[in-house]
């Protein structure tokens, strides 16, 4: 439980009204700003995690978007293109500890699965949620799977729009051998470091089998590492509807790479 969840809980519990409970959460909230800055990370805006407009960046609808080279049977889905406020909003997450944009970005991944989700029809089916894991050195740096956060907080979005069984994210797949860091290569490079790199786990083999997937992440590049997740998937006898991204690069959407910045 987080310490601001603790001080709330401990307000609630005190014998006054409400305005002396506000008051008191008000209050506690400015001290905390004094003694540890926060800001937007979208927009630096100043005594606030994230601001509406930089949240409305994130939110989508979903839509689909095209995966180049991706010679697979199903289609991929995004909330947003991977450049400025996004961009940034990824980063804080991902690589500086900005752990409380988790439900903002998971919302954001959620409206891409339900794009994804009505283009099939809302299937009575049910569909589970499969996170790309992340490898060994990335959850020592990050101090967990933060995409296994993610697909849960996308779930959760999910479900007062969806019909049928709710969607399950389950964390099915793991690494099976060491990979390089794929920020410095290419798409071919990509795919022969992730090619055969990803299984799914014995645990769980037996409830994927014969199920309706979909592949998450939180951003498409080449979508190498998406169509290596659908390859053990489908390898353990799953079936792979789609893939859902919370955001997909300009590359993708055959913008020039110049046009990525702000």
């Amino acid at each position: 439980m987080s310490d601001e969840m603790s001080a709330e809980m401990s307000v609630e519990r005190w014998p006054a009204g409400a305005g002396l409970r506000a008051g008191c959460r008000a209050g506690w909230r400015a001290g905390r700003g004094l003694i540890w800055p926060v800001s937007c990370p979208g927009c630096g805006l100043p005594d606030v995690p994230i601001c509406p407009r930089c949240r409305a960046a994130v939110a989508g609808p979903g839509f689909c978007t095209p995966v180049v080279g991706w010679p697979l049977g199903f289609g991929a889905w995004a909330a947003c293109s991977y450049r400025g406020i996004p961009a940034r909003l990824l980063i804080a997450w991902k690589e500086r500890g900005r752990l409380d944009l988790t439900e903002p970005l998971g919302s954001g991944l959620g409206a891409a699965v339900l794009a994804c989700r009505a283009a099939q029809g809302e299937p009575a089916s049910p569909w589970l949620l499969v996170p790309v894991p992340t490898t060994r050195a990335g959850r020592r740096q990050r101090g967990g799977d933060l995409m296994v956060d993610l697909t849960r907080r996308a779930a959760v979005a999910c479900r007062p729009a969806w019909h049928g069984p709710p969607p399950r994210p389950v964390q099915a797949l793991t690494h099976v051998r060491r990979v390089r860091d794929q920020g410095a290569l290419g798409a071919a490079g990509r795919r022969a470091n992730l090619r055969g790199a990803l299984a799914v786990r014995r645990s769980v083999a037996d409830l994927v089998a014969g199920q309706n997937c979909v592949v998450v992440d939180d951003v498409v590049t080449t979508g190498t590492t998406a169509a290596e997740a659908a390859r053990a998937l489908t390898s353990a006898g799953a079936r792979v509807v789609g893939a859902c991204f919370l955001s997909v690069t300009l590359r993708q959407l055959g913008v020039p790479e110049a046009g990525s910045r702000d």
